[in-house]
């Protein structure tokens, strides 16, 4: 996740203890001209989950990001937690003249864990840079914070006093069980966005998050198998909720092209060793082909597949760094399989920490329209800087400006009711922000995907049709 030295910097084995889960995201440019190359720059990779960071290190190394983080005092005012200072105008009351009046809060854990607080601190410049920008003068924007210090039950109050305030909409909760809790705290459709956490799909109507399942990611890769002409495939993924609806979501497709699968090998979640699901596809595959070309039992085809094969791995960014170098070693990648994958083996932590042999070759997902030429990288990048009056040194400001950004774009009709902002956010499409270009597809914050090749840290675009 760190791609030319932003402020948060991944761990990968510490992240398997720290009970504290964070999706921490770093940005990772991508030039056009020709491949898709990584070069250190401030734009989106994929987010990840982070539970360990070498803060202290990065001090210690004069890194400029993180003395810029801690010198950086919010422009808003950051209020108590237990009341509201001005209780907020009622959507009944938002239109003042020819100018709405709207306020949007957040709900961060500045007090928390360290690192979480950091992170907030970072989060909180990007909504305040929306919330300066985004609506230009159609709109006087006021935005209020509370600080739940990590603890999902202060989460849940927070939410509901906004609620009762009539804020127009929430943007925070960084981690699932806080999400889940604030919007079930909910007496209405309070709409809420979370810039990182992934269980917004069991916290209720009117909850979104930037993260979550990348179901359009693995319906291109089921078609992707298709343009391939893959006689089967097999799919080993973690017993997630996330991964399962890639997984089906990429069966689903791929047997509309008469793709067989020939199993799912699932790991639990956290785990690091992964013989028994390498093996089990490598030998589903090879026992499959052997039916199919009428072979006899004792032919194991132990040297080369004869048909053309894959094994998708919906797998995140942390599982990448362990499963990927034991393809090699249980020698899945010699049997002429293509691997396949979703945007975490193109996660630039990924790219740049694992070993090339590891990596090159797989045909995986990446972010459409994250990269340094980007417009809306570019956009963000300078109303930041204009308004800060400095350098934009650390790449996580730039999710908690696209999570404002799709609320504030559901606000920009003058809408007077939740469930209006609500039904407005569903009609969201193709919203360029700094992380990427974003729709909402079935209740979905969705962002676009294309299919590349990895090849020396590289990511060459793969035509899909």
């Amino acid at each position: 996740m760190n791609a030319g030295g932003p402020f948060l910097e991944y761990v990968g084995s510490p992240m398997r203890q720290n009970s504290v889960g964070l999706l921490a995201l770093c940005f990772a440019g991508f030039q056009m001209a020709g491949p898709l190359t990584l070069v250190p720059a401030l734009s989106l990779g994929h987010a990840q989950v982070l539970q360990s960071f070498r803060i202290t290190q990065l001090e210690q190394a004069g890194d400029t990001s993180v003395v810029f983080a801690r010198a950086a005092a919010p422009k808003h005012v950051i209020e108590s937690r237990s009341t509201l200072a001005t209780p907020a105008l009622s959507f009944e009351s938002v239109i003042a003249g020819d100018q709405a009046v709207l306020e949007i809060a957040t709900v961060l854990p500045y007090s928390g864990p360290p690192v979480l607080a950091e992170f907030a601190r970072l989060v909180t410049e990007g909504v305040e840079v929306a919330v300066a920008t985004v609506l230009g003068d159609e709109y006087q924007v006021s935005l209020v914070s509370r600080d739940d210090q990590g603890d999902p039950r202060l989460s849940a109050q927070f939410v509901t006093e906004l609620e009762n305030a009539g804020v127009a909409g929430v943007v925070g909760f960084l981690e699932d069980f806080a999400l889940e809790q604030a919007g079930l705290a909910r007496n209405a459709d309070l709409p809420i966005v979370s810039p990182t956490a992934r269980s917004a799909a069991l916290a209720g109507a009117g909850v979104y998050s930037l993260e979550g399942s990348d179901i359009p990611a693995a319906i291109s890769m089921g078609r992707y198998a298709a343009n391939r002409a893959f006689q089967r495939v097999a799919i080993v993924m973690p017993d997630s909720p996330h991964a399962i609806e890639e997984a089906d979501a990429f069966q689903a497709e791929a047997a509309s092209f008469g793709i067989p699968i020939v199993g799912r090998f699932r790991y639990q979640p956290g785990a690091t060793f992964f013989q028994e699901e390498i093996v089990g596809a490598s030998d589903a595959l090879r026992t499959a082909e052997i039916r199919a070309l009428g072979l006899g039992a004792e032919d194991t085809l132990r040297v080369e597949m004869l048909e053309p094969v894959g094994v998708f791995l919906p797998i995140p960014p942390e599982d990448v760094e362990y499963l990927a170098p034991q393809i090699a070693h249980f020698a899945l990648d010699t049997l002429a399989i293509e691997v396949m994958g979703t945007s975490g083996w193109t996660d630039p932590q990924v790219l740049t920490s694992i070993e090339t042999r590891y990596t090159d070759g797989v045909v995986a997902t990446a972010p459409a329209g994250s990269g340094l030429d980007s417009r809306g990288q570019r956009r963000f990048q300078a109303a930041y800087e204009a308004y800060f009056q400095r350098s934009l040194v650390s790449a996580t400001p730039a999710i908690g400006y696209d999570a404002s950004l799709l609320l504030l774009e559901a606000l920009r009709p003058r809408l007077l009711s939740p469930i209006e902002v609500r039904m407005a956010f569903q009609e969201l499409r193709d919203i360029e922000g700094a992380t990427g270009i974003f729709s909402v597809i079935d209740g979905r914050i969705v962002r676009r995907t294309e299919v590349v090749e990895i090849n020396n840290r590289s990511l060459r675009p793969v035509l899909v049709y």
